[in-house]
């Protein structure tokens, strides 16, 4: 059930007036079952995965919590107490691992077992070994990258003590369940989305105006803008080796604004269907395309994925023992501040191949994480020589000349990234950046990108009310209430405004049927 279809529109409807029909003490479970009934409406096999990942994740956070309680240590001598608090981390631990564990042979069974058994074949082949590998026919369920991360830093919270375990299976059920954010995140923390997600909240006309115009702004972005570029994205890509280079380079930026806008789309219909109800998700977005370096674009962007890699991956791999370890033999060996960097760098690289990874089993995928990961470690080692640079020169980091030159940096390397992301293959992917860097392809084509002068004018108009609300954000202005506090006449101007843009302008399918979210493979 895609959020832009007229199916969800109906669903959304029905689900928020039976919410606020249900008396508040069981409004969850309204919202359960509502969230059940969307996710087996893509498939009713998809649900297995879905239980069982809540099955397993649920019973390894009640019994360590359950263990926690019986261990009574208070009669106890201070190093008695020590061993048996060791024994009882130890056995949490072992649970814990486990949880993680089946749940991650879960996703790999299914979204990467092919990619590996056919990549061991082909290596194989090199040495004249013949193996024919047996394949996987199950199809990946929507979601399953989301909600796996989402359990698996739920029952890790637990073991740390950050989060209580939830002892009631079908409110934990909910929490992994939630229907606006179970296809494409944001990947939510059980200790803050717990605190909005159970209690039945009273209806509020406010509330509710303000969660339709970000569900609004959300089909706009998605409809009007990211579906119109798809069209020549999909055009130059799909023969690139007839483009020039001018059309490459303005595809690699269609694609840039075509995927935030559908996934920023996607998080802000999401974001806005739950504010209707007054649950409060996570944002996920920040003006990423205004960030001046690398590491800030990917503090702004898909936040709770970064969020995710920081807490469940960069600091254990920091502080595992075999790093620690390294860290001291090159401590003793070289000194202190060459060990931190080697860490650091074994870490950031571990983060950003499981980044590419976690996008698709796929090595342009791979090539895409390892590519941030580079430049990330760069700019992380380089840092100290470019503000030495800046001072020496003294130059202005504060002139709006400055800004914009990083901004426009920061936007070049993303847009060359993309061409990773966005290629089947690597053949496609090196065959694009050729062409754009060769002198010798032609400069433009006669060839049409797939938007004739209508679409583009339209597509550019609607790319600059997306730049100017980034701006704001960007600022902190929370545009919705800055228009609420203009005269009725002015608001509601905007808002029809908005709705017929999506009506008239929104691009569809055969029947006005709506397309899928790129997030959704993932």
């Amino acid at each position: 059930m895609v959020f832009t279809s007229l199916k969800f529109i109906l669903f959304i409807t029905a689900t928020v007036i039976i919410y606020f029909l249900f008396p508040k003490k069981y409004r969850w479970v309204w919202l359960l079952l509502s969230s059940y009934f969307f996710y087996l409406s893509a498939s009713i096999k998809y649900g297995v995965f879905l239980v069982f990942s809540t099955a397993v994740t649920f019973s390894a956070a009640v019994l360590m919590e359950k263990l926690t309680e019986k261990a009574d240590i208070s009669s106890l001598s201070k190093e008695e107490r020590k061993q048996a608090k060791k024994r009882l981390q130890k056995r949490k631990k072992l649970i814990v691992a486990f949880a993680v564990i089946l749940n991650f042979a879960v996703l790999f069974l299914i979204k990467y077992y092919n990619f590996t058994v056919l990549n061991i074949s082909a290596l194989a082949g090199v040495f004249g070994i013949e193996f024919s590998p047996v394949l996987s026919s199950l199809l990946l369920p929507v979601g399953i990258s989301f909600y796996t991360f989402q359990v698996t830093g739920y029952v890790i919270d637990v073991y740390r003590g950050i989060s209580g375990a939830e002892r009631n299976f079908f409110k934990y059920a909910l929490f992994v369940s939630y229907f606006p954010q179970i296809m494409q995140g944001p990947i939510g923390r059980f200790s803050q989305l717990s605190e909005t997600l159970y209690y039945g909240h009273a209806f509020e006309y406010e509330r509710m105006t303000r969660g339709i115009q970000r569900m609004m702004f959300g089909f706009f972005e998605k409809l009007v803008i990211a579906d119109r570029l798809a069209i020549a994205v999909d055009t130059v890509w799909a023969q690139y080796s007839s483009y020039g280079r001018i059309e490459l380079i303005l595809a690699c930026i269609f694609y840039a604004i075509q995927i935030y806008a559908d996934f920023a789309g996607y998080m802000d219909i999401a974001l806005g269907a739950s504010e209707i109800m007054g649950i409060r998700l996570s944002e996920n977005f920040k003006a990423p395309y205004f960030s001046a370096s690398v590491p800030e674009f990917w503090r702004r962007w898909h936040i709770t994925l970064g969020s995710w890699f920081r807490d469940y991956l960069f600091y254990p791999v920091m502080r595992s023992g075999w790093c620690s370890k390294l860290g001291k033999f090159i401590k003793e060996k070289f000194g202190k501040k060459l060990s931190g960097k080697v860490t650091t760098v074994i870490a950031l690289m571990c983060v950003w191949f499981f980044t590419g990874m976690w996008h698709g089993a796929s090595w342009h995928y791979i090539i895409w994480g390892v590519y941030y990961g580079i430049l990330i470690i760069l700019s992380t080692l380089l840092a100290p020589v470019f503000d030495g640079f800046v001072q020496k020169h003294s130059i202005d980091r504060s002139k709006p000349l400055y800004k914009s030159v990083q901004i426009l940096k920061t936007f070049a390397l993303v847009c060359l990234g993309y061409i990773f992301f966005r290629s089947t293959g690597m053949t496609q992917a090196f065959g694009i950046i050729g062409r754009i860097f060769s002198v010798s392809a032609p400069l433009n084509s006669p060839a049409g990108i797939g938007l004739d002068k209508a679409d583009l004018l339209v597509a550019l108009i609607a790319v600059a009310v997306l730049i100017i609300t980034d701006i704001y954000r960007a600022k902190e202005v929370d545009i919705r209430e800055a228009v609420a506090a203009k005269p009725l006449v002015l608001r509601w101007a905007v808002y029809f405004i908005l709705l017929f843009s999506v009506i008239i302008f929104g691009v569809y399918g055969p029947g006005y049927s709506s397309s899928s979210f790129i997030y959704f493979q993932f």
